[in-house]
């Protein structure tokens, strides 16, 4: 029988899979909190757990683990540097990891930008990774060790310990839903070595309706943003191909939804695109939109991607698009990019696999 990676199982599938091995359901605990406070890089070094478990479990299972293939260090930043991690899986594909540092101003965080997919089924036309397509979502073991990748990392060069995580990188959380929310049980319970707190972690998702509707009945804690970048239906609906299946009507009334039943607000993230997004009529739309719930709008400027025709708004317009959301009482963040001499800003992530490509719109 072909081993099966233990790391890419639930809870519940622990369970069943131990139930099979003729153990107790409460072993599964005794084996996750092995697999995620031990160093030890296989079975027959858990020591927690007994020689007869580790036995069956060598002989069923084997412990995955990412493989570094490259890291880029961003010479953007003075007191500390963007970093982002290539990582290899055991099926040969590569993912993309962003560990970005904030320790200006007396803050001392750093936060981890994880992906969820290898590519993207959204079809973005602003972002890297729409162009590369889907190929398959990640195990939970995938997500959980990017972390551990990145804070090892901050570990030895920093001395300090992982404080945020948002999943922002490659791929959309919502389509790999429970898989993303397994791994932020692991990331954020303090039974496990991470214990970064819900409120400290970010899911970004551009607009899955039933997806939002499935956090808000949940016991979530985490924070959940949204990709919006217009609140024009036909405008958002030619940037992002996701709005043709749940328009703009059908995410406000979700979001209305999820902001009435959780209590609190949801983000907006919002690139500003010269010529696209940035004008009066969008600021209009956009606080029209907002104002339906409790939210924060994170105005992020543009990143380039190669071969793509799409600029960044000159300083005037976004100006006058940050005064007119000022000017209608919403909370308003500008927030810098960071990484974009490495491609780890907003968007730009890509693997290598897709550097030597030109680029064409997804989008017809």
């Amino acid at each position: 029988m072909e081993k099966r990676d233990i790391k890419s199982l639930s809870f519940t599938e622990l369970q069943l899979a131990l139930r099979d091995l003729d153990e107790p359901p409460y072993r599964a605990e005794q084996l996750r909190h092995a697999l995620y406070t031990s160093t030890a890089l296989d079975f027959s070094g858990m020591t927690t757990l007994s020689k007869s478990l580790r036995e069956k479990l060598s002989n069923a299972f084997y412990i995955s683990h990412l493989r570094p293939a490259l890291d880029t260090n961003s010479a953007e930043q003075e007191n500390a540097q963007t970093l982002k991690f290539l990582f290899e899986l055991r099926d040969g594909l590569h993912i993309e990891t962003v560990l970005i540092p904030d320790f200006r101003n007396g803050h001392d965080r750093l936060t981890v930008c994880v992906s969820s997919q290898v590519g993207c089924a959204m079809a973005c036309n602003f972002c890297a990774t729409g162009y590369m397509g889907f190929t398959r979502n990640l195990t939970i073991g995938e997500i959980v060790d990017q972390v551990e990748g990145a804070a090892a990392w901050a570990a030895e060069n920093f001395g300090k310990r992982i404080t945020n995580i948002v999943f922002m990188g490659m791929g959309e959380p919502m389509m790999n839903l429970e898989r993303c929310m397994e791994a932020i049980e692991i990331l954020s319970h303090d039974r496990y070595k991470f214990k970064i707190g819900e409120r400290h972690i970010t899911l970004s998702t551009v607009g899955v309706v039933p997806g939002i509707r499935t956090l808000a009945e949940s016991a979530a804690k985490f924070k959940l943003a949204v990709s919006l970048h217009s609140a024009i239906q036909e405008k958002r609906a030619s940037m992002m191909p996701i709005a043709l299946q749940y328009p703009l009507s059908d995410l406000r009334e979700a979001l209305i939804y999820y902001t009435e039943t959780k209590g609190k607000p949801v983000f907006f993230e919002y690139l500003l695109i010269d010529g696209i997004n940035d004008s009066a009529a969008d600021a209009k739309a956009l606080i029209k939109f907002a104002r339906a719930m409790p939210c924060k709008i994170n105005l992020i400027d543009y990143n380039p991607i190669a071969n793509i025709d799409l600029r960044r708004s000159d300083s005037e317009r976004k100006e006058d698009f940050i005064r007119a959301l000022v000017e209608a009482d919403l909370t308003v963040t500008v927030r810098r990019s960071r990484g974009r001499d490495i491609n780890a800003a907003c968007g730009q992530l890509a693997t290598k696999s897709l550097s030597s490509k030109k680029l064409k719109s997804p989008v017809a």
